[in-house]
């Protein structure tokens, strides 16, 4: 018989034991949650039971965050973990790493398809939400009659603010029903009771308790409504199509009691001080206007009416006389222009030329000779002269070489 020295000794090998046995350091087993509790830490602690036994586990906060469900007693759960004792206590517990939903596999399979599917389509563009009205005075509830849901928006609105008015279509908030009675209250609050906001609402649950607004037909006509949809849809860590497809998403239903209403203070608040703020700009806006008028009535074109004209007149007179000055230098640049111009055509004047000694050679036809290779030995020509013509006959011609 092996004999221990301590109770410690005992249970660290015990422990350890646990840790060199393969089957016990990853495993996977399946039952169902009983007394799940999270502690101010974030780890959690729970058991997992069937008909005839139960065990203890923990989950430590970051495994826990990592879970696509909210897990509550009552749940059958797949969990996977490692079997281990802690030595201090004696205490045996199952250290879980991963869980999941017995059968919530296929649900998660088909709200990834329909996520990817709508998101594609545009169904959750930010460009197609609608915005909530500041002060609605009509609000609709899409939820069930006979749960608390109803009491607790109603109960926050009247704290918030006493004028509304609230009409409820009474809705299955889980099962097959679900999304065919929710379409069926959005359809009404749109067509048949106008409303300036529909709140669909449902308390928490576990994650099949909520797949009913996981659905194709409840995103396609809160998309297509043209009043706004606010979703409360279980609680702050549950999310669902219908939360990315409304207008406004609300972590619970007494958060969206408190989205859609302002509190009958705060706005009161507002108001005084949008007044005060109002008032002030009138003041200062008509304190500068009466200036403005103030100036214009010392003015001396009001005091003396003939200020105005004569300021007038010399206006006139100043521009009178720079068009005239504008003018005359116009007329004397033009002047010494043409005068030039004249000068030139002057000096290439033919007449001119034929006094300086020149004349002018053509022949018979009057075409004129400007070459010595136009004309032949023998041939008539005319001279002219500046004071007139002679004609003289080509008796030689001599070439010069150019």
């Amino acid at each position: 018989m092996f004999k221990f020295d301590s109770v410690s000794v005992f249970n660290n090998y015990v422990r350890d034991a646990f840790a060199a046995d393969s089957n016990l350091n990853n495993f996977e087993l399946t039952g169902e949650i009983s007394e799940f509790k999270v502690a101010t830490s974030g780890h959690c602690y729970f058991k997992i039971k069937d008909s005839s036994s139960v065990c203890s586990c923990v989950i430590f906060r970051s495994n826990y965050l990592a879970l696509d469900f909210k897990p509550a007693a009552g749940d059958e759960v797949i969990l996977k973990g490692s079997a281990e004792l802690y030595p201090p206590t004696g205490s045996f517990q199952i250290k879980v790493y991963s869980m999941t939903k017995k059968g919530a596999g296929d649900l998660y399979d088909q709200y990834l398809k329909l996520f990817a599917k709508l998101k594609k389509e545009g169904l959750f563009d930010d460009s197609h939400k609608k915005k909530i009205s500041i002060l609605p005075r009509k609000i609709g509830v899409v939820t069930s009659s006979s749960g608390a849901v109803i009491h607790d928006i109603v109960d926050t609105l009247k704290r918030r603010n006493p004028n509304f008015h609230v009409v409820v279509y009474p809705s299955a908030v889980q099962g097959e029903q679900c999304p065919v009675e929710v379409v069926t209250g959005l359809k009404y609050f749109e067509d048949n009771c106008k409303v300036d906001v529909v709140i669909v609402a449902r308390g928490g649950g576990s994650y099949e308790d909520l797949f009913g607004f996981n659905d194709e037909r409840i995103a396609r006509q809160i998309y297509s409504m043209t009043t706004p949809v606010i979703s409360a849809v279980g609680h702050e860590v549950d999310y669902t199509i219908c939360d990315y497809v409304a207008d406004l998403r609300a972590p619970t239903p007494t958060a969206a009691a408190e989205l859609v209403m302002g509190k009958y203070s705060d706005l009161s608040d507002m108001i005084s001080s949008a007044q005060l703020s109002l008032d002030v700009s009138i003041n200062n806006f008509l304190e500068k206007k009466s200036q403005i008028v103030s100036g214009l009535a010392n003015h001396k074109a009001l005091i003396s009416p003939l200020y105005y004209a004569e300021n007038q007149q010399k206006n006139i007179d100043n521009l009178d006389f720079k068009m005239r000055t504008l003018m005359q230098n116009k007329l004397n640049d033009g002047t010494m222009k043409l005068s030039s111009a004249c000068s030139t055509l002057e000096s290439l004047n033919p007449g001119n030329v034929l006094k300086r000694g020149y004349s002018f050679i053509s022949d018979k036809e009057g075409n004129a000779i400007e070459s010595v290779g136009r004309i032949a030995v023998g041939s008539d020509i005319r001279i002219s002269f500046y004071d007139g013509d002679a004609d003289a006959k080509i008796t030689g011609k001599y070439l010069k070489e150019v």
